[in-house]
């Protein structure tokens, strides 16, 4: 019998959401951690990094959600090695919420990934409050010294 893998689901969510918009994915590399996908468009040519979180961090107010993504060295150099490549890189970040329904998507762009590079951090971390328009990563120096994504950035793409 077949199994299925926790990380099949949060990367199936995001297959579903490019294959819901007509767009058809080529696998590039994969393992438990994360998986990489070249894909064309008519807006052009891009590499989507796909990482996974499971579960939120815990906050103090229930319409605040907070998520923590590691960064290991090997994913540090294949992001700056895309980037020096010229790929049009978009680091795609599943924030998983328990019972998967109200999970969400954020897609940094490249510029956005550059940036995060250039800080030398080993994790990102992404939050968002109840209806707003867009998350936030931090900096440093807390929520208003951020990186602002917007929420709807993944159907601007597509």
């Amino acid at each position: 019998m077949s199994k299925i893998k926790v990380a099949d689901f949060y990367y199936g969510a995001v297959l579903s959401m490019l294959f819901n918009n007509k767009i058809n994915p080529a696998l590039v590399e994969s393992n438990d951690s994360r998986q990489i996908y070249d894909f064309t468009t008519n807006r052009g040519e891009f590499r989507i990094f796909i990482k996974y979180r499971a579960d939120r961090q815990p906050t103090k107010t229930i319409d605040y959600n907070s998520w923590v993504f590691n960064l290991t060295e090997t994913d540090k150099i294949e992001i700056k090695n895309y980037i020096a490549s010229g790929y049009n890189l978009l680091l795609t970040l599943v924030c998983g919420i328990e019972g998967l329904s109200d999970s969400e998507v954020a897609v940094v762009d490249k510029e956005q990934v550059e940036e995060l590079m250039n800080l030398g951090k080993d994790s990102i971390t992404i939050s968002r409050k109840k209806n707003e328009k867009s998350y936030r990563i931090s900096i440093g120096g807390g929520r208003e010294n951020a990186i602002l994504v917007r929420s709807n950035r993944f159907e601007e793409l597509f």
